[in-house]
Order: C-alpha cells, then sequence, then structure tokens
C-alpha cells in the first residue's frame, strides 16, 4: 500500500479571498501530490504571480511560489491509501500532464461555471479540483456524481478514505510530526 495527498489551501490573494466570500468554504484551493515528504504537489492555477488570469497545470512546492509570498497560507493535508497498481496509475497520469504540462490552461469558465451550476468543458482546462476530480476517477479511486467541472476543492475531503494528517499554516508543516 502507498499513499497519495490531497492538499487544500486558503492563501491570501485577491482571486481565493472572493472565492472565499462567495464559496464561505475554509478552503479555496486544490492540489494532487504523491511526495511522502509532502513537499511538493500538483494543480492548476495561476503561472505569473501578479497575473491570476495566465493559469495552467503547476507544480507546487510547499513554502516556495506563491506560498513563499504568502506565509500564512493555511492547509490541510489528507493521505488516501491505495494498493501499488493504483498509485502507479496516479503516477503515469501526473507524468503525463508533467509531461505535456504547456498543453494545459486553466479552466476560466469552469470557475464561473461552478457559480451557475452549469459545466464548461475542455479536454486541456481545468480548474485545480476539476484536476484532481479527472485524475482519481481516471485512477479508479473515486468518481464524484457530478461533471468534473463543477468540483469544489470543498467537496474533495468527503472523498471515503481519506485520513487528515495536517491542518495549520503551511510554514508549521513538519513532516515529522505529520500522521
Amino acid at each position: 500500500m502507498k499513499e497519495i495527498y490531497i492538499m487544500l489551501t486558503q492563501v491570501g490573494t485577491l482571486v481565493s479571498k472572493s472565492i472565499k466570500l462567495y464559496t464561505k468554504a475554509k478552503y479555496n484551493h486544490s492540489s494532487i501530490g504523491i511526495d511522502p515528504e509532502l513537499k511538493v504537489f500538483y494543480s492548476f492555477a495561476r503561472r505569473v504571480r501578479y497575473l491570476p488570469v495566465i493559469g495552467g497545470f503547476i507544480t507546487e512546492i510547499i513554502n516556495e511560489g506563491m506560498f513563499k509570498y504568502y506565509p500564512d497560507t493555511q492547509c490541510a493535508i489528507y493521505a488516501l491509501q491505495v494498493d501499488d497498481k493504483v498509485y502507479t496509475k496516479v503516477v503515469s497520469l501526473l507524468d503525463n500532464y508533467i509531461k505535456e504540462g504547456h498543453r494545459y490552461r486553466y479552466n476560466i469558465l469552469g470557475l464561473f461555471g461552478v457559480v451557475i451550476n452549469r459545466p464548461f468543458k475542455h479536454e486541456y482546462r481545468n480548474t485545480c479540483a476539476e484536476f484532481i476530480a479527472k485524475v482519481l476517477h481516471d485512477a479508479g479511486i473515486y468518481s464524484f456524481k457530478k461533471e468534473f467541472s463543477l468540483v469544489r476543492p470543498d467537496e474533495l475531503p468527503d472523498i471515503p478514505g481519506l485520513k487528515l494528517v495536517f491542518e495549520g499554516r503551511m510554514q508549521e508543516l513538519d513532516i515529522s510530526k505529520v500522521g
């Protein structure tokens, strides 16, 4: 058995604060990872710090990039145990996104689609939660009962088998004390 990780965050950007005003959710961004050190995660978000509309597939590193500029970022990290075959499938899916990362863009219409409950699907565009929903589905882990583009980060903790391993300020994450 191995673990995959889902991280939920609330960064202090204007965009994340605006989303929080609408959703009232504690966390409004999600990432997925396979790093047992809980340092590297993958998601869909802005690629340029000052231009939130330029987004796509990104690699997120704990306390670096956007997280470095927002040291009070709140996060929750969940672990999910999967068998070796499923883990290998997740790794393969993530490797494909990494290899083809230049093709992917952020699904801005999908973000607004959540607000009006209308799915906006595009093969190479995802929101952060849409991306995770696709990976979980394609790996045979979990399928939401709605279109991928309508999945919200605050729905991810409801996935059966997820175990909270850390919650607090990102800068306080100490892998030796997790779990």
